[in-house]
């Protein structure tokens, strides 16, 4: 998940009747699960997990996902979804059974390679353990096909103005899908809602086609983690646009927010061209926003190609800081992605920091002034000084106050040529891995060319304000 710093979870009650905590609960669930699909588990990066050998149920990474097919209908009247999966699939091992998740709604058949599966049972909260006819042999490519309906599970968050959206990081809320794997995988959505409705996902817009007083709208986008993955249900107004490189934008506003957040959206393609500059080429094919209002504390969310503002209605926090930190997550956090909770600041140090660039270049920020200033003002808070890194161990919210602090320190430590060249080479390198903290301290070493083992001890890894050579390096000393 991802919250810029005017994201933090605040409590109350939204306009529409929706309490703060509602969201509240969803997000801290999904920091302590549904993120486990963004920060995944240890080892060198890969674009896959690998496949597991063993017979049996399927566990880790025996399962590999290479596609999901959706074709779904909703009701925003009743809130009830129906839809059919179809989960393309391969193994390196044996299976006579394996698991995909999926929450609230009820799966109503279940068939591997059109033949009835041998029997499917839910188990936990989440789990449909599925036992093919036949096993599943080793490289066995093979097809699940799901039928479900319901109302949607835990994550999926209705919206102020009668729509819905999912979480990021709650894919299984609405399909059966292959969650904390680091699995990524091909998505294809074909979703039919009623006539004056509409429907935003992730990746590129097909055509949209109306019949019968429906409209049923696809979306599609290659090779990407369910934990990226994002819907929303709305009464949209949809702008459609495409800046100079050809990249198909699509903005989304539910009703009532389009007068405050266009000007917002209007930015896109300043904020694409100057992040761009900063860290490389787009990542991927498509690009946008969607704003909706599931109430005033709902947090910005980076979905693959096109975050989601949860709360957009709240002119306090939907911000241009808070669209450029989100856009920033689709170099740092979605294509290049932290493999553990614990390796967090790979995602929200360096989008918070974008938002210090963007000052320093559009608006003429001092970001020596600003450092001095928030170091000076948080010397004596211990909480400030927490690990951005440690093993084991999710850094807490002051990320988002000590992460721009601590890239600004390496900036002087390592001067601007230098830094410039590691913001930019980590996305491109990484793109589409999934890597750990102490990775990027040996990338930051190798490109800079510089031993960095006392700062990054001093401020990665320790929990007290740096010694002064580490805390005013390269002339920030007052």
């Amino acid at each position: 998940m991802d919250f810029s710093g005017n994201e933090r979870i605040r409590r109350g009650r939204g306009r529409g009747g929706h309490r703060g905590p509602l969201v509240a609960a969803v997000v801290l669930a999904g920091l302590l699960v549904g993120v486990g699909t963004s920060f995944g588990t240890g080892g060198p990066p890969q674009t896959r997990p690998p496949a597991g050998t063993g017979h049996g149920k399927a566990a880790g990474g025996s399962l590999d996902v290479t596609g999901y097919d959706i074709t779904m209908s909703y009701r925003p009247d009743s809130g009830t979804l129906r839809g059919v999966t179809v989960v393309s699939a391969t193994t390196a091992g044996t299976l006579d059974s394996f698991t995909l998740h999926i929450s609230g709604l009820t799966v109503r058949s279940v068939t591997v390679d059109a033949e009835a599966a041998k029997s499917f049972s839910r188990s936990g909260e989440k789990d449909l353990v599925i036992v093919p006819a036949r096993t599943i042999g080793p490289g066995d490519r093979f097809r699940v096909r799901i039928a479900y309906d319901g109302e949607p599970g835990a994550g999926w968050l209705p919206t102020e103005s009668g729509g819905a959206t999912a979480f990021m990081g709650s894919s299984s809320a609405w399909f059966p899908v292959h969650e904390d794997a680091r699995d990524k995988a091909d998505f294809r959505l074909t979703a039919t809602v009623p006539e004056d409705w509409s429907v935003i996902a992730v990746g590129r817009e097909g055509p949209v086609r109306r019949e019968a007083a429906t409209a049923t709208f696809s979306w599609t986008e290659p090779d990407v983690d369910p934990a990226h993955i994002a819907v929303s249900v709305d009464r949209f107004t949809v702008e459609r646009s495409a800046p100079a490189d050809g990249t198909p934008v699509v903005n989304a506003y539910a009703p009532g927010l389009r007068e405050w957040t266009k000007p917002l959206a209007d930015r896109l393609p300043e904020i694409l061209e100057f992040l761009s500059g900063r860290f490389g080429r787009f990542p991927f094919r498509a690009a946008g926003n969607v704003f909706v209002q599931v109430n005033d504390d709902g947090p910005a969310t980076a979905p693959q190609t096109r975050p989601v503002y949860l709360g957009a209605g709240n002119e306090r926090f939907m911000t241009l800081e808070s669209v450029v930190h989100e856009q920033a997550h689709q170099w740092y956090g979605v294509s290049a992605a932290a493999r553990r909770p614990e390796d967090k600041c790979l995602a929200e140090c360096f989008a918070v920091y974008a938002t210090w660039l963007w000052d320093e270049a559009e608006e003429g920020a001092d970001l020596d002034a600003r450092y001095r200033e928030r170091v000076v003002a948080g010397r004596d808070d211990p909480s400030l000084w927490e690990e951005l890194y440690r093993p084991g161990r999710t850094p807490g919210i002051r990320i988002y106050d000590k992460g721009p602090l601590a890239l600004h320190a390496l900036r002087r430590q390592v001067g601007d040529e230098a830094f410039g060249r590691l913001l930019k080479r980590w996305p491109q390198e990484h793109r589409g891995d999934y890597a750990g903290w102490p990775r990027f301290e040996e990338f930051a070493e190798k490109v800079t060319g510089q031993d960095l083992t006392g700062f990054s001890r001093a401020w990665f890894r320790g929990a007290t304000v740096p010694a002064d050579p580490y805390l005013w390096p390269g002339g920030l000393k007052p």
